[in-house]
């Protein structure tokens, strides 16, 4: 009898504890927020946006999406398009992904001679990068890579425009 007693007052104690533990853990889950990502249907507004402002302004080139990492989603060099604009849209969709800035402010910096914009490793200081906002936090990134660096800020103006 003082056997069994005693694993009932065991098996509530061990009841109790596993109820302290699991309310331990339901108040941090309850801390926990939700990040907002890009979803494939984004990508393709973006994407479908930037070769129709392209294709409206008679020009070929590079178009890249990242996440908020800065690691691609999407990455397109079109037909006719000079074959270095891949490696210019895809350091200008990292530098707006993991900079949270528009590479267009770096190559303002960079025309102003504050050279230390290309002294940073991975930085693209080009115009044509945006990154992509929701709630004011950054998830996400857009670049081209045209032959025009204004047409480049228009681009992925018209690509942003598409998200909004």
């Amino acid at each position: 009898m003082k056997a069994l007693f005693q694993k009932a007052r065991f098996q509530s104690a061990a009841l109790v504890a596993a109820a302290v533990l699991l309310s331990g853990f339901a108040s941090q889950a309850s801390a926990l927020t939700t990040v907002s990502v890009l979803q494939d249907s984004d990508v393709q507004k973006l994407v479908d946006a930037a070769k129709k402002s392209m294709e409206q302004n008679h020009t070929k080139g590079c178009i890249a999406v990242a996440d908020a990492d800065g690691e691609l989603l999407f990455m397109q060099r079109q037909e006719g398009a000079a074959p270095d604009c891949l490696e210019s849209a895809e350091g200008k969709v990292r530098t707006a992904a993991r900079f949270q800035e528009t590479t267009n402010t770096f190559y303002k910096m960079l025309s102003q001679n504050k050279l230390v914009t290309v002294a940073v490793p991975g930085m693209a200081p080009l115009p044509g990068g945006e990154p992509i906002r929701h709630n004011g936090v950054v998830i996400g990134a857009v670049a081209v890579s045209t032959p025009d660096g204004d047409l480049d800020l228009k681009v992925v103006a018209d690509a942003l425009a598409a998200i909004k």
